[in-house]
Parts: C-alpha cells; sequence; structure tokens
C-alpha cells in the first residue's frame, strides 16, 4: 500500500484547515497508510476533529507557543519595549521548527506528500529531498498582498502541483508559477440525510470569531432587523479573539434575546441548529473558499453572503442563495428581511441544493484528488 504523508501545523484548534487535514487523511485512509505529521501536539491532545484509528499521528513539538500580535505590539506605544522579547522569541520558535522538522525528514520515506500552507512547505522543501510527489494546498485568499504571495510563490517551487480551491486562486497562480495549479475544491465530511424545513425565522452564521469574519457587520445590521420583524433570531457559532468585544456589542446594543453567541460546538451540536435555521449568512471581508458555506448548504440551507469574499463568489449561485455586493448593515438587513420574508424563494434555492452539492461530495472530490497522485515517471 502507498505512503501518504499530510504536513500540518497542530490538529487541535477547531478551524477549516483543521477540518480540511482531517477529512482528506479520513478519504484516503482505506487507499494509503495515512500519516498526519504536526508540527505542534502530543498524543494525549482532544483532535478537533476525529479521525480514524488506522491514521497515524506525529507530533514533532508537544506545545504550541502562545501567539502575540506584533502589530498590537507596534501600534501601542507603551508596549514598544516588548518587541525586542518578542523578536528573539520568534527567532527561537523559528529555529525550533527548522531543527525539528531536519531531524524528521533526515532519511523519511513516504510516495506522497500534501502541506497545508506555505510555511509546512517551505519546511519540506527544505528537509526532504526524497523522490515523493509533492503537493502544496493554500486556504487563504491572498488579498493581493505581495508578501504572502511571494511566500507562497518561494515556497512551492520544488513541488509537483499546488491545490487551491476555486478556479479564481488557481487562474492567479497559474500565471505566476511553473508549478501545476489545479482546482479542487474543499470536500464535505459527509452528506446528511435531514435537511432543514426552512419554517422558523432564524438565522445562523458559523466562523472563527476573528476581524476578518466581520460579525460586526452582522450585528449592526440585526439590530435594523430586530426593529421590522423582532422574532427574527440569530445564532452565532464558533470562537475566536473577538468573543469578548462582540458579547460586549450584542449588549449594548439590547440584542441578547435577538443574538446568540454559542462559543464553541461540537459537529453534533451544529448540525441541529442548522435543522433549526432558515437562511445562513457570511459576512466575511475575505474567504478562499468557505466551508461552513457547503456545509450549511448539505442541510438545506439557502446562503447569503457578501460578494467581496472569493469562496462565497465561487460557491453561492443564482440558484442557490444570495450574493450582496453591498457590504452596509442597511443593506444586509434589507436582504435578510427579504429573504426571510419570502419562504417561497428559500424553498425554490434549497429544491436546488442537492445537485449543486454533489460537487463537494467525498466520492467526487476523492476522485480528482487519486487522478492527481499518480506515481511520477
Amino acid at each position: 500500500m502507498k505512503r501518504l504523508a499530510i504536513i500540518t501545523m497542530q490538529l487541535k484548534t477547531p478551524g477549516g484547515i483543521e477540518r480540511f487535514v482531517s477529512t482528506l487523511a479520513s478519504m484516503f485512509a482505506d487507499d494509503f497508510e495515512v500519516e498526519i505529521i504536526a508540527n505542534y501536539g502530543k498524543p494525549t491532545d482532544s483532535l478537533a476533529f476525529p479521525l480514524p484509528k488506522n491514521v497515524k499521528l506525529t507530533f514533532l513539538t508537544p506545545v504550541q507557543p502562545a501567539e502575540v500580535s506584533m502589530k498590537c505590539l507596534i501600534t501601542h506605544p507603551t508596549k514598544w519595549a516588548q518587541i525586542p522579547a518578542e523578536l528573539r522569541r520568534r527567532h527561537k520558535i523559528t529555529a525550533t521548527q527548522h531543527r525539528v522538522f531536519h531531524k524528521f525528514f533526515h532519511n523519511y520515506s513516504t510516495d506522497f506528500i500534501i502541506t497545508d500552507r506555505a510555511l509546512c512547505s517551505r519546511l519540506v522543501a527544505t528537509y526532504y529531498h526524497g523522490p515523493a510527489l509533492k503537493i502544496a494546498t493554500d486556504h487563504n485568499f491572498h488579498q493581493h498582498d505581495p508578501k504572502y504571495i511571494n511566500e507562497l510563490l518561494s515556497s512551492i517551487r520544488s513541488f509537483d502541483y499546488l491545490i487551491v480551491a476555486t478556479d479564481e486562486l488557481r487562474d492567479f497562480y497559474r500565471s505566476r508559477t511553473k508549478v501545476k495549479c489545479l482546482t479542487i475544491p474543499n470536500p464535505l465530511p459527509s452528506i446528511p440525510t435531514e435537511k432543514s424545513p426552512l419554517t422558523t425565522k432564524n438565522l445562523i452564521s458559523v466562523g472563527r470569531l476573528v476581524p476578518e469574519k466581520d460579525f460586526d457587520l452582522l450585528i449592526d445590521a440585526m439590530k435594523i432587523v430586530r426593529t421590522k420583524d423582532p422574532d427574527i433570531h440569530l445564532t452565532i457559532v464558533g470562537d475566536g479573539s473577538e468573543k469578548p468585544t462582540l458579547k460586549s456589542k450584542i449588549k449594548s446594543l439590547g440584542l441578547t434575546n435577538t443574538i446568540t453567541l454559542t462559543g464553541w460546538l461540537p459537529q453534533s451540536a451544529i448540525a441541529k441548529l442548522y435543522l433549526k435555521s432558515s437562511l445562513f449568512v457570511m459576512t466575511s471581508k475575505t474567504e478562499a473558499f468557505g466551508l461552513v458555506l457547503t456545509e450549511a448548504m448539505s442541510y438545506g440551507l439557502p446562503c447569503l453572503a457578501l460578494s467581496r469574499a472569493s469562496g462565497a463568489r465561487a460557491l453561492i449561485t443564482k440558484n442557490t442563495g444570495m450574493l450582496l455586493d453591498t457590504a452596509t448593515k442597511e443593506a444586509l438587513a434589507t436582504e435578510i428581511l427579504h429573504l426571510l420574508s419570502h419562504p417561497a424563494l428559500l424553498q425554490d434555492y434549497q429544491s436546488h441544493l442537492p445537485h449543486h452539492i454533489k460537487q463537494y461530495t467525498p466520492t467526487t472530490i476523492k476522485s480528482s484528488w487519486l487522478s492527481v497522485m499518480q506515481p511520477k515517471n
């Protein structure tokens, strides 16, 4: 049986990349000897997403360093004195990463390597010198940031493929590298049989509570929505650095009975919320793919998102939901009210979803990957 190594940073945080890695490993567990190599973690850690027992887990460093925002230090003069220590700490972290990867990949043998970000690709390119087919993946939208783009492209120079989730990203990178760039969407773990009846006035949004998801905008829109229809309720599922700020904002706007912040929830609990909702709303400023969109669609939920997010543009069609070009609280509130007051429209969107999500099923996605993972001549 061929061997497949998937290289990631960690498996503990319930983020989109972690879900991608676990789904990919599960998808290939019966076809390859799958090993996930995580920079951080230990065998006793609880995993964010379940894995088959036959997937081997290897952790290179037991403890993940705490995140410190350099931008926060630079923009607050009172914290400038901390900058030299933070630079030394980051240098030490980088040195440790290189040391453990160098040790691990010395004489390492596998048939395929898949990386989940530029940092992992760079470390593999530097320390793995075997004949394995090397496939890089990327899960962020570049935002036309030259630094990000150059770091990604320089990290994959020795790779065979770059896999991205949308044609827009594929075309962007294809014109900038000699590495073969292909589109393979992120797979759904499974397709549920039960669908939402779309009979409530419940909205749901799922994602990390971080600035780029722009939950502030959604909360502001709900203030307007409540004045028009107080029966509409929003549930926001997720955790992150912005949670205390968002919680405070909800309280200050008098929306504690209108908006529920659940924090992190297991997938089984999120599924129940999908089935009790009639519309999924995503307000991200940037999104390379947006697995939560396909997940919501799999439960029969039409989606409303902002067209500024690349992932939303790729996933939502005129038959499955609404893309809003204007990123204002007024426009968002107006569209929420319009959609929830037209149940026949929501039902029509839902009728197109089963065919739409077929392209994201594990069977379809696995077939696309297997066509790439052919032995090198």
